[in-house]
């Protein structure tokens, strides 16, 4: 018996190699942003209002999939942890549990969504035609937010294991049956009509079914243990702390996606050209922060592991040196697309105002981007130590004091437009990130470990 939990702590200790961990992540970033680059590019030449429709829906969507991930997110943590404990039980009992939950959480969203397409898009004041545009998209791709919520929470199981490269695969083929479906919607084969955004809403949920389908077959297969026929045997405890460490983990980022949709509204006022650059500029900008997202997200898995294990100083310098790794990359990168701005913008627009604004922001990127990066990799670390409530209450404080008041100070107050908003965000990364840099050198987070 001992010899086979060696060994099998052995095979999980390999898994957790951080390069293991996030070339897939990497992989599968760099997807999810060619898929969603690919609804702008192929939407772009259908109708840049058509683009600006799914920049707003963006902002929705992401909503719904933050407070999805509340799920997701304590589900990681606590089975990182427990993992790295030797705690094989409670690791399985909290699987079990988190599925659950996210059936209940992912019919109330889509709910919300359905409500939201009729209640919450009109007070953004769109343009007749993208508001229709907008209605659409959420409608069918909305209603569809419990399918999301539960292939989120298989991923996180997957992952938690140090099963990165499934999700990959599967991401892969979804991706590929997205773009397909995007082709026959919007460019006639065989003589088919055009079915515009309701036929590219209704491509990226085919796809997305499939993914939580295939997902739902490799867990099943893998050596994860789901025992739903002990459900009764959960402690009411399992549950709490999923909710409890995921409420409080998808507080930091919707605070975050709540701020930006406060931003967006700023930049519809502006025009339906800075919110067509807003737009194009976001997309483009997912190449630069992909690496230090996917090294993020891998060394959280990591971290989590190694704090149950007790392995601190060992993780403390590991994520320290990981931030370096990635804010090297992301500027790098963000450099390299400012000085080919004009073949990327290309790809998206020819309408020279849109081009213009588009380029300024990518210049701006430069800024942002590098200070994204401190956020990305330390407060992923943070949250899975369990230090939670900090990052939260900072991010409300900065997101809101800098990055929506400075916006409307220097993009609508000022008069500095799309590029003044675009800065606001960039000093409130910069400012929030060096916060948490310092939290994370002074172990504060070692009293929050799950015990």
């Amino acid at each position: 018996m001992v010899v086979l939990m060696s060994t099998s702590t052995n095979s999980i200790d390999k898994r957790m190699n951080i390069v293991a961990l996030t070339w897939p992540l990497f992989v599968e970033i760099l997807l999810r942003t060619a898929l969603n680059t690919s609804d702008v590019f192929m939407l772009s030449g259908y109708s840049d209002k058509a683009v600006s429709a799914v920049g707003v829906i963006a902002q929705l969507s992401f909503f719904l999939i933050i407070v999805s991930s509340m799920v997701s997110s304590g589900t990681g943590i606590l089975i990182a942890q427990y993992n790295g404990s030797e705690r094989a039980q409670e690791s399985s009992y909290v699987a079990v549990a988190s599925i659950a939950l996210s059936c209940l959480v992912g019919v109330l969203l889509s709910l919300i969504a359905v409500i939201g397409a009729y209640s919450f898009l009109p007070l953004y004041g769109l343009e007749a035609q993208v508001e229709q545009y907008a209605q659409e998209y959420l409608l069918i791709s909305g209603v569809m937010t419990f399918n999301i919520t539960l292939g989120i929470v298989f991923t996180t199981i997957l992952r938690s294991h140090g099963y990165s490269r499934s999700p990959m695969l599967v991401n892969l083929l979804s991706g590929v049956i997205n773009i397909i479906g995007n082709y026959i919607a919007l460019y006639q084969p065989f003589g088919l009509p055009v079915y515009g955004v309701q036929g590219v809403a209704i491509a990226t949920v085919i796809s997305q079914v499939f993914s939580t389908i295939i997902l739902w077959q490799v867990l099943k297969r893998s050596d994860i243990t789901l025992p739903f026929k002990q459900y009764r045997a959960i402690p009411r405890l399992i549950y709490s702390r999923i909710i409890k460490i995921g409420a409080m983990n998808a507080g930091e980022v919707l605070s975050y996606n709540m701020a930006q949709i406060c931003i967006t509204f700023f930049i519809v006022q502006m025009g339906t050209a800075s919110l067509a650059a807003f737009t194009y500029a976001q997309n483009i900008a997912r190449l630069s922060f992909a690496f230090a997202l996917a090294l993020g997200q891998g060394s959280q898995i990591q971290a989590g592991y190694y704090i149950g294990r007790g392995w601190i100083d060992s993780i403390l310098t590991r994520v320290q040196r990981y931030f370096v790794i990635g804010f090297v990359v992301s500027t790098a990168v963000t450099v390299m697309i400012y000085l080919l701005r004009d073949q990327v913008i290309n790809l998206f627009t020819q309408d020279p105002k849109i081009a213009a604004l588009t380029a300024s922001l990518i210049a701006g990127s430069i800024l942002l981007e590098a200070g994204r990066v401190f956020n990305l990799i330390f407060i992923s670390a943070l949250k899975a130590a369990g230090d939670i409530q900090f990052p939260v209450k900072m991010g409300i404080v900065s997101m809101w004091g800098l990055g929506v008041g400075m916006s409307y100070l220097f993009g609508v107050y000022w008069g500095y437009g799309v590029l003044g908003a675009w800065m606001a965000i960039a000093l409130d990364e910069w400012f929030r990130g060096i916060i948490m840099a310092r939290r994370w050198r002074s172990k504060v987070w070692t009293r929050y470990t799950v015990q």
